[in-house]
């Protein structure tokens, strides 16, 4: 099951969510108010009892990202200091987009056009089904 949380999320109904979590998936782009605000919620999620008890089992996965940017250059950075794993790193595309506007996902796309997608997902896809 995923459960799709507001990024402001915070006190005892994060504590509740992360109550019925076996992985926490922190979606990043390469913004600098994304990285702050990232940056806030990282800092109270690994304040959370059951965070410092499982830390293995949060993730970062940076989104939208086109490595010939500056932005790329600091989300890079910022991911650094993290000590936490990330993931995976998904390009900035239109094939999110125009699979959303036909009520589908990348993996329902003809794989001649979404195959460096689904490989960027592997290993993100990979660490999910890990035993806990």
């Amino acid at each position: 099951m995923v459960l799709d949380t507001p990024a402001g999320l915070h006190g005892k109904k994060l504590a509740q969510v992360l109550k019925l979590a076996t992985r926490v998936i922190v979606p990043l782009q390469p913004s600098i108010f994304d990285i702050l605000a990232t940056r806030q919620f990282l800092d109270l999620l690994l304040e959370e009892k059951e965070i410092r008890r499982h830390q293995a089992f949060v993730a970062i996965v940076a989104m939208r990202v086109d490595a010939r940017t500056l932005a790329a250059a600091e989300l890079e950075r910022f991911l650094g200091d993290t000590g936490l794993p990330v993931v995976a790193h998904l390009r900035d595309t239109q094939n999110y987009v125009q699979a959303a506007a036909h009520g589908m996902s990348i993996f329902e796309l003809p794989a001649s056009r979404a195959e460096k997608d689904v490989e960027q997902w592997q290993p993100l896809l990979d660490w999910a089904q890990r035993p806990g």
